[in-house]
């Protein structure tokens, strides 16, 4: 398991790198006027590089929802910092924690075990849970905006124990959706497909 979650986060390291180290190359004579705007044009290289078009089921068990807490069985998402247009995204199973974690259970561990672990060690543990995620300032990417049918969104994926949130993104199709469909119609008529995660926020 502590394998796993090294490669992961190595893999996630080597992509913001790489991706920068790219951007640097290709920057050469770009420059941008603040941390935003760089942060949109590695979402606009992210989507040309890596895009490939999956659809995803939607969740297929009851959604319990406690405040800001969207329950998919054993597993939460925590949601801040969202307006309560693109809140149905949740609401209505299209995006759910196994399509970030997987369908494995849980372990989660009570104090007294947590005491026993070195801080090396909770800190893997925290990095491996999947029972509890928090995502903040999701947003949708106009910019990105390529038919009426798509619409692309940004997040931040923070995970209990890190600091440091992650960048992801989805992106949503519904086919039926034109220059008039308003987000609330689009959200009810479409389906996920795509995930990806980004780079970590430093």
């Amino acid at each position: 398991m502590k394998r796993n979650f090294i490669i992961t986060i190595l893999i996630l390291t080597f992509f913001s790198v790489d991706a920068q180290t790219t951007d640097n190359k290709n920057q050469i004579n770009r420059e941008f006027k603040n941390q935003g705007e760089q942060e949109d044009y590695w979402a606009e290289q992210l989507f040309e590089k890596e895009y490939s078009k999956t659809y995803f089921d939607k969740f297929k068990g009851d959604i319990v929802i406690i405040g800001n807490g969207f329950i998919f069985g054993e597993k939460t998402f925590v949601i801040t910092n969202t307006t309560k247009e693109l809140k149905p995204i949740f609401s209505s199973g299209l995006f759910y924690p196994n399509i970030i974690t997987g369908d494995g259970k849980p372990i989660t561990k009570s104090q007294a075990e947590l005491d026993t672990l070195s801080t090396l060690q909770k800190m893997f543990y925290n990095m491996s849970r999947s029972d509890s995620l928090t995502i903040s300032e999701f947003e949708e990417l106009k910019f990105l905006t390529k038919s009426y049918t798509q619409k692309r969104f940004r997040f931040w994926l923070f995970r209990k124990g890190t600091a440091n949130p992650t960048v992801c993104f989805i992106e949503l199709t519904n086919d039926k959706a034109s220059i008039k469909t308003d987000m609330t119609t689009f959200i009810n008529g479409a389906a996920l497909t795509y995930f990806k995660s980004g780079w970590i926020v430093i």
